[in-house]
């Protein structure tokens, strides 16, 4: 994700040198896509966290 927001900004700034103005609309849902997608992303790790469901633990102990 951060290197998609990463390559879109600065694909938004050689568009504002070259054309000289950048779309706004776009910009504004995209970046605010990706906060979406962040915060949903930490709530399900968040829930995962607290009920105990850590993939890289096994049920059994090792022998």
């Amino acid at each position: 994700m951060g290197l998609f927001i990463a390559a879109f900004i600065v694909t938004m700034i050689v568009t504002f040198w070259v054309k000289g103005s950048v779309p706004d609309t776009l910009i504004r849902y995209t970046l605010g896509a990706g906060s979406v997608e962040a915060m949903l992303t930490a709530g399900i790790k968040i829930s995962k966290v607290r009920a105990g469901d850590n993939p890289g633990e096994s049920e059994e102990p090792y022998e």
